[in-house]
This record gives C-alpha cells, sequence and structure tokens, in this order.
C-alpha cells in the first residue's frame, strides 16, 4: 500500500473512487507475492502489479466491472490449469487468488485515514480486509501498539485473530488469518527494517551496502573515529561515534530489526551483546570462529546472560557459503539476517522437494488446453 500513496492522492483529484486487487493467497511459484497490489481507475489506468504483466489486463477488466458496479468485492482464482493462466503467461507452476473491490480515497474511510497516517508516522500499521465469509469486504486497521479502527463485520473475529495479527505486524508478512465461518486478510505495512552494525570493520563496508540495497536502514556504530567515516561507508544512514552499549540503550530493536557485532573486541562485543540478547532484536550476531565464539558465551554467563539469551546468538556468522572475501562474508551475514528475519532455514531452494502433484499440474494443461478462465473461488 505504501507504494501507492502518491498515485491514489493524484488519482484522487479528478476520482476518488479506484479498484483495488490485491493478490491474497499463492500456491507454488508466482509472480508477486501475498500482499502484492494493482490500483485501477475508472479510465483504466493502472498502479502496481499483481502478476508481473501477465494477468494485468484481465484483472483491470475485473476492476473496472467493480467500479461500474457489475460486480461486488470478490476473490478471483488463477492457475496453471486455468486456460486464461497459459494465454496470459501464467505458466510458472503456482496459482494466486485475487481479491478485488472498491475504494473511495477522499478522507470519509476512517480505515483508511487511520493507515495513512500511521504509514505518515512512519509506525506499522495492519490493514485488514474480511475475504470470505457473510461480511466480505469489511475493513479494519490495527496500529502498531493496540489501536484497532474499523469493524470486520463479525462478533468475535477480532479477538480471534488479534494475535495472527500481531505475529504479521512483527513478521512484516501479509497472509490470510481464519476465524470461524470468517478470511481476513492482514497486510502490515511496516517502516523498514533496521540493522545496526556493530564496528566499522571491513566487512562492514560491503555489509553496509548490501543491507541499504535490500532495504535495511542502517546504523553502524564504533568509538574509533578513523574508521567511522562517509567516505568509508557512504550508505550508512546513521554512523554514531560511541560506545556500542551506550548507543544501543537508546534503539529500540523489534522483532523485524538485526545487529551483528563485527569488532573482534570484547571491550565492544560484550556490553552490546548483553544489551541485544536481553532486547526484542529478531536477530543477533557476532563474527568469529567457533572457538571465539565459546569464549565469548562463557564471558556472557559470567555477566549474567543465561542460556536463553545465549541461544538467540548467532555465532560464527552467516550462512555456510565458504565465503572468504569481505564482499563474500557481508553476503553470508545478510543472507542469514533475511533467512531468519523471513522464518527460513537458508538452505538451496533446489534441494527442497517437489510439491506433491506439481509434476501432473504442469503437465496437464500442455496436454490438454481447454480448461476454464480465471473463477470465483
Amino acid at each position: 500500500m505504501r507504494e501507492l500513496l502518491a498515485t491514489l492522492d493524484d488519482w484522487a483529484r479528478s476520482d476518488p473512487e479506484m479498484a483495488l486487487a490485491t493478490v491474497i493467497r499463492t500456491s507454488g511459484s508466482t509472480p508477486r507475492p501475498a500482499g502484492a497490489r494493482l490500483l485501477v481507475s475508472r479510465e483504466g489506468r493502472m498502479a502496481g502489479s499483481v502478476s508481473g504483466g501477465c494477468l494485468e489486463s484481465a484483472v483491470i477488466l475485473e476492476g473496472q466491472a467493480t467500479l461500474r458496479g457489475a460486480a461486488p468485492p470478490r476473490v478471483l482464482h488463477y492457475g496453471i490449469s486455468d486456460e486464461l493462466g497459459w494465454s496470459v503467461g501464467l505458466s510458472c507452476g503456482g496459482s494466486c487468488d485475487i481479491f478485488i473491490e472498491t475504494l473511495r480515497w477522499d478522507g470519509s474511510d476512517e480505515v483508511l485515514i487511520a493507515a495513512r497516517q500511521a504509514i505518515d508516522a512512519d509506525r506499522g500499521v495492519a490493514l485488514m480486509t474480511t475475504v470470505s465469509g457473510p461480511h466480505m469486504g469489511a475493513r479494519a486497521a490495527a496500529v502498531e501498539g493496540g489501536r484497532w479502527v474499523g469493524d470486520l463485520g463479525q462478533p468475535g473475529v477480532e479477538a480471534a485473530i488479534r494475535a495472527g495479527v500481531e505475529g504479521r505486524l512483527g513478521s512484516g508478512l501479509a497472509g490470510i488469518e481464519e476465524a470461524e465461518d470468517t478470511g481476513v486478510f492482514v497486510d502490515p505495512v511496516v517502516p523498514a527494517p533496521h540493522l545496526v552494525v556493530v564496528g566499522a570493520a571491513h566487512v562492514a563496508v560491503p555489509l553496509t551496502r548490501m543491507a541499504k540495497a535490500a532495504g535495511y536502514r542502517v546504523t553502524v556504530v564504533d568509538p574509533r573515529r578513523a574508521f567511522l567515516t562517509e567516505q568509508r561507508l557512504p550508505d550508512a544512514d546513521r554512523l554514531e561515534a560511541a560506545w556500542p552499549d551506550q548507543v544501543l540503550a537508546g534503539i529500540d530493536l523489534g522483532p523485524r530489526d538485526a545487529a551483528v557485532c563485527l569488532a573482534h573486541d570484547p571491550k565492544f562485543e560484550d556490553p552490546a551483546l548483553g544489551i541485544l540478547l536481553r532486547g526484542r532484536a529478531g536477530y543477533v550476531g557476532a563474527i568469529g570462529s567457533r572457538g571465539t565464539n565459546a569464549k565469548r558465551c562463557a564471558r556472557l554467563r559470567e555477566a549474567g546472560l543465561d542460556e536463553a539469551a545465549l541461544a538467540r546468538l548467532h555465532s560464527p556468522i552467516g550462512l555456510d557459503l565458504g565465503a572468504v572475501t569481505p564482499e563474500e562474508i557481508a553476503v553470508a551475514i545478510l543472507a542469514e539476517v533475511v533467512a531468519a528475519r523471513r522464518g527460513r532455514r537458508g538452505g538451496a531452494l533446489s534441494a527442497k522437494p517437489v510439491p506433491e502433484g506439481l509434476e501432473a499440474a504442469v503437465a496437464g494443461p500442455a496436454a490438454d488446453p481447454a480448461g476454464g478462465s480465471a473463477r470465483i473461488a
């Protein structure tokens, strides 16, 4: 939703009513993930994407039909066995459900107002839409911190999905939460994740650059001013020339955020890790060999950290890529940071088992392309 705000403002000057198509569920390989959105105007303008191009023309027609009042809010299913899926190029092996609805961007919808205010204030907000059940199209918003706005239409639904919504605000991952006969699509719009790098060592230079390109806000902390310069670290959002524990005491890292210690020096690392491992950061890593880490953990135990806190520490840091150069080590570190944030272990995709029935599904339409078009789910 964040990337469509400027378009919403622009289009609303001539017509505040628009159609919105949202990918709410995917299966197998698909071009766009859950949460991808396509905005459609009455005259056929489009912004965003729900399929990387292969379904856009069909979805635009569905959106315009919704704007004309010819069709209610609904879920459309596109799969590789559908004739339309093959004719427009959705032959990547998966399927997706797309929810079509209308919205008015004129300041009259309290849910959209709350979502916009949270985004402008750089606060997390979950935009919720009922996509199945008797109240399809009902909307609500959950602002990070506990404030809920709107009504999903069914008594008890909000209480039933509250934990799931909070979890999605933490992970930043969109998806459907189920409550009795109601399905609610939860789309968390969250600030960019924060990566704190302790120690402006040589690996910090490529790591900062790569993390910034991956969408992280990056802070580098090091009291050694000779290392902490804009010339060495031009991609960092913040450079903090102070002792790490002093800086970390004033930074609230949450489940989406990460911190890595690259200093190779206990007087920098140990106080910093003491704060980080007692905090809420989703990933905490420290560079060094297994022997170095064993000595580090012994010192941290003596400082009062328990085994549960120490179990959160990723060290040796990074995925096992055989990395040697600073750039390769940075790739390994950032890959593990991303994997942890997404709840994955970081193995090779080619090593994953093929989903049951996928080969047959792929072979079927090629042998018999006479399938149906998109269908209402």
